[in-house]
């Protein structure tokens, strides 16, 4: 009877062996597959990222959407406004401002400390659209007055590029 148990304790141990090869193996090529997944998975969302920011050009920076300033899909009918009017925006942010969506005086004056500091995050400007004060100059230019700097800008004496 002792041969029979020291049989069967010889069989399991020798079973048990096996069964951990074995485990061992399959784990070790399932690995391999979930990287290879993992991998294909990251490209995927690379692609998805890339695509997102060329429909919407906030989704370029990790930036959120809470304080970003209201847009328009396109301008007013009466036509954008001549957004360098504002000191502090020459042509290359005047496009930028465009491409998200903001034409109008009317939009910055309406915007509030966080909206600026989202724009000048988004657009890395930091301080100029506060330092320049945009939110009160587009104030007065929406009411159709102009400021000191606007009118030099319309009379030529100022030249925005």
């Amino acid at each position: 009877m002792f041969e029979v148990a020291s049989q069967i304790v010889i069989n399991l141990i020798i079973a048990g062996l096996i069964g951990f090869v074995a485990g061992y193996i399959v784990a070790k090529s399932r690995n391999s597959k979930i990287k290879a997944i993992n991998t294909e998975k990251n490209e995927t969302s690379m692609d998805d990222a890339k695509i997102r920011t060329s429909i919407n050009p906030i989704f370029k920076k990790g930036s959120s959407v809470d304080n970003k300033p209201l847009v328009l899909s396109f301008p007013k009918s009466s036509g954008k406004d001549n957004l360098k009017k504002i000191k502090g925006i020459n042509s290359k942010i005047e496009i930028e401002l465009n491409n998200l969506g903001i034409y109008h005086f009317e939009q910055i004056a309406k915007w509030t400390n966080k909206n600026c500091d989202w724009i000048e995050s988004f657009l890395d400007i930091p301080g100029c659209a506060k330092n320049n004060q945009w939110i009160e100059q587009a104030k007065i230019l929406q009411t159709g007055n102009e400021t000191i700097y606007s009118q030099k800008v319309e009379d030529g004496e100022i030249e925005v590029d």
